[in-house]
């Protein structure tokens, strides 16, 4: 005679569950790799002038794309700069 565990139908529920949970968790990560911000956006954010943001990334201390004509900046590349606004504020080129 087999004896069905009576637990197997939640513990299974229970997985979909925690799977569903994992997937909720990790979405606003992968938004905010999607999210780029403009120079104006960054400047605010940096609190620097925009022409500032602007050179830095002419001189590559600031990491940008261009996408179209105007540059975009990531999302976790600006908040590496932030966590650098310091040195980014006064940085001169070398």
């Amino acid at each position: 005679m087999q004896t069905n565990n009576p637990f197997r139908e939640i513990l299974d529920e229970l997985h979909e569950v925690k799977e569903i949970l994992h997937s909720i968790q990790n979405e606003p990560e992968l938004e905010l790799q999607r999210k780029f911000y403009s120079i104006q956006e960054a400047a605010e954010i940096l609190k620097l002038n925009y022409q500032t943001v602007r050179n830095h990334i002419l001189n590559g201390n600031l990491k940008a794309e261009r996408i179209g004509r105007p540059y975009r900046i990531n999302h976790y590349d600006l908040m590496e700069a932030l966590k650098n606004v310091k040195s980014l504020k006064y940085k001169r080129k070398a």
